[in-house]
């Protein structure tokens, strides 16, 4: 039950991080809101209960006296709306329709400012005709001693489990770079700290997992691919400075960094970021100004660090000192700027776009290695050589049929270590069955790579 619960959690907080980048009727924004109510029609129905009520305690989503620590890192934006309403939950009854919930997420997103009291939010419900959704009081402890039976009550079970769902790190990323965008646009300050945390769950799980958390971050709605990018830009950075064996707090730096270094687009024209055909000369000027706009707004931010300013600065600077914004000829660039500026330009050249095809990995660096004075010279090698020919998370189709999942890089640009997840058939692997291919072996030599899959190839 508690694994359908997180299911649904996650998708109520990527709702309303949906929410903050659309307008109320966006048809992206009614599916959520749809699938959100159905699935939550069929836990109370599995659950046996009437109504669905999660608390929210020590800024920790509870439900049943648990600790939900999974979806809590995830629901940050749940629990600052929370805050804002002066309550300690929400409770969505069995009857809540698509057009209350609906509602709810337009109060979520337009209330920038808490309300005075439980009272008047409570209020604000009902005005927007909202009567199966209930707001409780913040939960209040007894006093004196707690025993031991009342502290397992709400504090429940912490686990580390998060921390190996690849799911659940990558919505926890997204959420926060949608609420950074949300922030901005709504004239808040945005939460550095929470963003540093998220890009903590980052580091430690690109570690390991790196390519499993590349699997959740391609992004087939062009209209997603703006905060998508913000992700797998910070993703590879990260794994990248890991591979390099820089100290922890710069992998931290530099992932923070990552996350935060396009937020001047939150302030570019939605038909201009997502405009299908090529821009023209005024629109192009106006794209060209968000660097030096997300520098600002980081400027007039709290705990923002050097680096997260230098990145949203130079990450369209090229090596030579060209590129946009034009900078002083004695200006040095940090590495990690530069390390910044290679994941960002490969990640755009490789992904889907509404103004281009997807390119290959080999043809992405064709382009770049072409391109002289774009990138520093030495970094562009080892990131080719740590990525690879088919990085890690793509799927790929192997010479005798089979299919899998990148898991590695091997010696060999173009032999990696491969977890074969489909047979010849093209029939789907129980997990027990998967097993490792390491196409640099010497056992494995007569196979190789036939196909890399993209997106439209790839299976749900």
């Amino acid at each position: 039950m508690y694994e359908k619960l997180n299911t649904l959690l996650i998708l109520l907080c990527r709702t309303i991080s949906t929410r903050k980048l659309y307008f109320s009727k966006h048809p992206k924004v009614k599916q959520l809101s749809i699938d959100f109510i159905e699935k939550h029609r069929d836990f109370c129905k599995e659950a046996k209960i009437d109504k669905l009520f999660i608390g929210i305690i020590d800024d920790t989503l509870v439900f049943e006296g648990k600790n939900l620590v999974g979806p809590s890192i995830v629901g940050r934006q749940l629990i600052r709306f929370a805050e804002r309403l002066h309550c300690g939950g929400f409770s969505f009854n069995d009857k809540t329709t698509v057009d209350e919930f609906q509602a709810l997420l337009d109060i979520a997103s337009d209330l920038n400012e808490s309300t005075e009291s439980l009272k008047l939010s409570r209020q604000l419900l009902e005005q927007k005709n909202i009567h199966n959704i209930d707001i409780a009081q913040r939960y209040m402890g007894p006093s004196g001693p707690m025993t031991r039976d009342q502290q397992s009550v709400w504090h429940g079970q912490d686990s580390g489990d998060f921390l190996h769902s690849p799911t659940l790190i990558y919505q926890a990323l997204f959420d926060t770079v949608a609420q950074a965008y949300g922030d901005v646009a709504g004239g808040n300050d945005i939460d550095i700290d929470s963003t540093r945390s998220v890009s903590e769950y980052m580091l430690h799980f690109t570690r390991s997992h790196f390519s499993d958390l590349m699997q959740h971050v391609h992004y087939p709605d062009f209209d997603s691919y703006t905060v998508g990018h913000s992700v797998r830009v910070a993703s590879l950075c990260v794994f990248l400075a890991h591979s390099f064996k820089w100290p922890e707090e710069s992998l931290l730096a530099i992932g923070t960094a990552g996350l935060l270094h396009d937020i001047g687009k939150s302030k570019v024209a939605d038909d201009i970021l997502y405009k299908p055909g090529a821009l023209n000369s005024e629109e192009y000027e106006t794209i060209m100004e968000h660097p030096r706009i997300g520098a600002e707004i980081l400027l007039g931010q709290k705990n923002t660090t050097p680096l997260d300013i230098a990145a949203a600065w130079g990450h369209h600077i090229r090596a030579d000192g060209s590129g946009y914004p034009s900078q002083p000829e004695w200006a040095v660039r940090h590495p990690f700027t530069s390390l910044l500026q290679i994941c960002d330009a490969f990640e755009a050249l490789t992904a889907v776009r509404p103004y281009k095809p997807i390119l290959t990995p080999h043809m992405a660096y064709s382009i770049m290695l072409t391109d002289k004075g774009g990138f520093h010279p030495s970094l562009l090698a080892s990131f080719i050589g740590a990525i690879g020919l088919y990085p890690p998370g793509n799927r790929v189709e192997i010479s005798n049929g089979s299919r899998g999942i990148v898991t590695a890089v091997g010696p060999i640009l173009d032999r990696p270590k491969v977890r074969i997840t489909h047979d010849r058939e093209g029939t789907q692997l129980p997990p027990e069955d998967q097993f490792d291919l390491n196409l640099a072996e010497a056992d494995n030599r007569s196979l190789y790579v036939e196909e890399l899959l993209f997106t439209s190839q790839r299976e749900d």
